[in-house]
């Protein structure tokens, strides 16, 4: 694929390759589902944002190939594929980069441990796991395709995320999360996956709720705020992004800077 570096702004070109290199940590960790979900990103100073073309598998998306789209989802650039994106996928990401959150960064999986979870009626349990105290409160949708013309699912979907939280399970389906960086949101969806893989195990293993242990509240709280306040001495997924990202750079190499 060729290069489209010299037709963007340097704004634009990096966030680009930022974008890319998300897309190809996700496929190195397995977040994938073929060539569906999402990872979309806002262009600076634009209401404007990226999205993957919709065709490519998650390890083939380079910063050319990304799609530029308007807040209706109206290609504004092809990149470097013949490649368009997905209405419906694009749909839920544009009502939550425009709404009140003016959220940077969403990301949408469907990671089968995460979509168990969000099957349970008690959801995620958040005093199970180290993974789950990290996340705060965690937002629900009942499910409802995008692509329903007879339902204000978009709007609902905002209104359930709320004012605050980061992490909405949706129902039967799968998560989205957001930050004001890649790294909060990467981070953010990693301890969420492990976090579901955890109480799946846990109550598979147990026979009843007296066979396990869930941290009291309180704690679970306290826990999130230590996190919060820069307990590794960066902010939030900094620290933990960069090396995932060193990772799949020694698997995968720099191509997707391309």
């Amino acid at each position: 694929m060729n290069s489209i570096q010299s037709q963007v702004s340097e704004a634009e070109w990096d966030l680009r390759v930022e974008l890319a290199a998300a897309y190809q940590v996700f496929a190195m960790l397995g977040w994938t589902h073929l060539i569906h979900t999402h990872i979309t990103v806002k262009v600076p100073d634009e209401n404007q944002f990226l999205i993957n073309p919709f065709g490519l598998l998650w390890e083939e998306i380079t910063a050319s190939s990304l799609v530029k789209v308007d807040a209706a989802g109206v290609i504004l650039d092809q990149g470097s594929t013949g490649y368009g994106i997905n209405p419906a996928g694009f749909k839920i990401h544009s009502a939550i980069h425009t709404s009140e959150r003016k959220s940077k960064w969403v990301i949408h999986i469907h990671v089968p441990e995460v979509v168990a979870v969000s099957n349970l009626k008690e959801g995620l349990i958040r005093g199970f796991s180290t993974y789950s105290m990290d996340l705060g409160a965690i937002s629900y949708h009942g499910y409802d395709h995008a692509t329903n013309e007879k339902s204000d699912v978009c709007e609902r979907m905002v209104s359930d995320l709320g004012p605050t939280n980061k992490v909405l399970l949706l129902r039967n389906h799968g998560s989205i999360t957001i930050g004001d960086t890649l790294h909060e949101a990467f981070f953010l969806t990693f301890q969420l996956v492990e976090a579901c893989r955890v109480q799946l195990l846990t109550l598979s293993a147990a026979k009843s709720d007296a066979d396990y242990i869930v941290v009291p509240e309180k704690i679970v709280q306290e826990t999130y705020e230590i996190v919060q306040a820069k307990y590794t001495g960066e902010d939030f997924g900094k620290l933990e992004w960069e090396a995932a990202k060193r990772q799949m750079e020694s698997k995968a190499g720099l191509d997707y800077q391309s």
